[in-house]
């Protein structure tokens, strides 16, 4: 390459948000619109200090929906409703479908595999997650990355693969001990990878383990 060339270059900026100044709403959902990123971080998180095959699980799901929006968007090749915001074309949005799948798995997994002394906290988990779902949706709209359109129709292909992906892994595979297979094998055990959904209210054993460990500590 010539000294007189000039090459074209790219940003790459993940938490890159635009959004009128003046207005303290936009303000707000321009920090709410990155949940995602977030939302990424507490997988690798998760799967790290936990080693829970359900986590490792969803986070695939994950990985696959937003492959399957990337198709989508290839095909559909629908314009974001403001040309110079965001990369890419807008439908769906991946955003409300990344939320979308990320709340509806949650959900569907705690009303079937986890369980409280007090089933009644599943409520308010419940409604925050549906409130977090509905911020990050309505976000993209208000900061002109999507339209309504974008975002519903980002939502239902989002919830859509979350309910076929839970019924596909936690009712057919499982079923056929595809996840007792996974835990059994010694690449799980080296790296200590678990399986506790069948396992009744495992915070209150987990706490239950620990609390016998620490008095044994204690007394020696």
């Amino acid at each position: 390459m010539s000294p007189n060339e000039t090459r074209s270059l790219i940003s790459l900026s993940l938490t890159n948000v635009e959004f009128d100044s003046s207005d303290p709403i936009a303000y707000a959902f321009a920090y709410i619109t990155l949940s995602p990123l977030a939302i990424l971080v507490a997988y690798t998180t998760t799967i790290i200090a936990r080693r829970e095959v359900v986590s490792i699980n969803m986070f695939i799901g994950q990985l696959a929906c937003e492959i399957l929006n990337a198709v989508l968007k290839k095909w559909l090749k629908e314009k974001r409703p403001i040309d110079k915001l965001g990369d890419g074309y807008g439908m769906p949005s991946s955003h409300a479908q990344f939320i979308a799948y990320f709340t509806t798995f949650s959900i569907l997994y705690l009303y079937t595999r986890i369980t409280f002394s007090r089933n009644l906290w599943k409520f308010p988990i419940t409604l925050s997650m549906i409130i977090l779902l509905i911020s990050v949706s309505y976000s993209r709209i208000h900061l002109n990355y999507h339209t309504s359109k974008q975002v519903l129709v980002g939502n239902i292909f989002g919830a859509s693969f979350a309910l076929i992906w839970f019924i596909l892994t936690e009712y057919i595979l499982r079923s056929f001990g595809m996840f007792k297979l996974i835990v059994e094998s010694p690449l799980a055990k080296f790296f200590y990878l678990r399986d506790c959904s069948c396992i009744p209210n495992i915070i209150k054993i987990e706490y239950m383990n620990w609390e016998a460990l620490s008095s044994k500590q204690k007394k020696k």
